[in-house]
């Protein structure tokens, strides 16, 4: 099988990501482009565009793809909906053609498209301006008092008044922290273990959420005040739906799974599988069936 071709440098992160998975989905199929196109609703000339990079792919068509490699579909959408978020290329205007499967590759379509990526290399090797210079240091101001006169000698002596006024400042500081801890120790007892409790409960994620389709989370399931959290987030009001990636969907998605709402795997995309374990809740409990996690959903997957 020859060697892949190289990317297109224009491609986001994202987009190059989805590309090469379904580089490795075909390759493990061991299919070429003109059987690939006999076993799925695309032309061998789509299939060319869409894994070189130059055009962004249909969902149905990574569907087909994952189902013939027996990859997971949702994990490949999770993928595509992120790269379709920062596609700077062709959008997808393939019209499936039903029949086709089988029966020969599908209708072509023209081979030249415009390269979306010579603008921005262009204006990416503009030099960048240098930094201004930094201003000098201004000197530092010297104390009036012990600046001498014009033809006399310095006094310093001048200076000790304020450093007794200093001195007493601070003093009268450490007396008002010292009454207001007493205070504090007075009207709110017990609010050091109260404290120590709500820390030790909140075991969230501090790092900012990256989705990896080949990463999966743990969850640590315990109950805080009457309410089960999975220690990812202790929201009470997310809005979830669809194409959503976030430590929110993690903790949805541990939570299911410990309910015995089976998604698949906490991968932390809101995907097909995870909407469909919500509606499953949704219809249990007699809330509203969308399959987007709002207050009234969130309050009964904590109880």
């Amino acid at each position: 099988m020859a060697p892949w071709k190289a990317l297109p440098e224009h491609l986001d992160p994202q987009a190059g990501r989805l590309v090469d998975r379904l580089r490795r989905l075909k390759d493990a199929t061991g299919l070429s482009f003109t059987a690939l196109a006999t076993r799925t609703s695309y032309s061998r000339s789509s299939w060319e565009r869409y894994l070189n990079g130059r055009k962004l792919p249909p969902a149905d068509a990574v569907t087909e793809l994952a189902v013939l490699a027996g990859a997971d579909p949702d994990r490949m959408l999770a993928l595509h909906t992120l790269a379709a978020q920062t596609w700077t290329g062709p959008q997808p205007k393939d019209a499936a053609n039903p029949g086709t499967s089988g029966a020969g590759p599908g209708p072509t379509e023209p081979e030249s498209e415009p390269d979306p990526g010579a603008a921005p290399e262009a204006a990416a090797t503009a030099p960048a301006p240098a930094p201004a210079p930094a201003e000098p240091d201004a000197p530092a101001a010297v104390p009036p008092a012990l600046i001498g006169e014009p033809d006399g000698p310095a006094e310093p002596v001048r200076a000790r008044p304020a450093r007794r006024t200093l001195l007493a400042a601070g003093g009268a500081l450490v007396v008002v922290a010292a009454v207001l801890a007493v205070v504090v120790t007075l009207v709110l007892p017990g609010r050091g273990s109260a404290g120590a409790g709500e820390e030790e409960h909140r075991r969230t994620a501090t790092e900012e959420f990256a989705f990896e389709p080949d990463r999966t989370y743990d969850c640590d399931i315990h109950r805080f005040e009457g309410r089960l959290y999975a220690g990812h987030s202790d929201t009470q009001d997310a809005l979830l739906q669809q194409i959503s990636t976030t430590w929110e969907v993690v903790e949805a998605q541990c939570l299911l799974e410990h309910r015995g709402y089976r998604i698949g795997g906490i991968d932390g995309a809101y995907g097909p599988a995870t909407e469909r374990a919500v509606k499953r809740l949704q219809d249990k409990e007699g809330l509203v069936v969308d399959g987007i996690m709002g207050p009234h959903t969130w309050e009964a997957l904590r109880r």
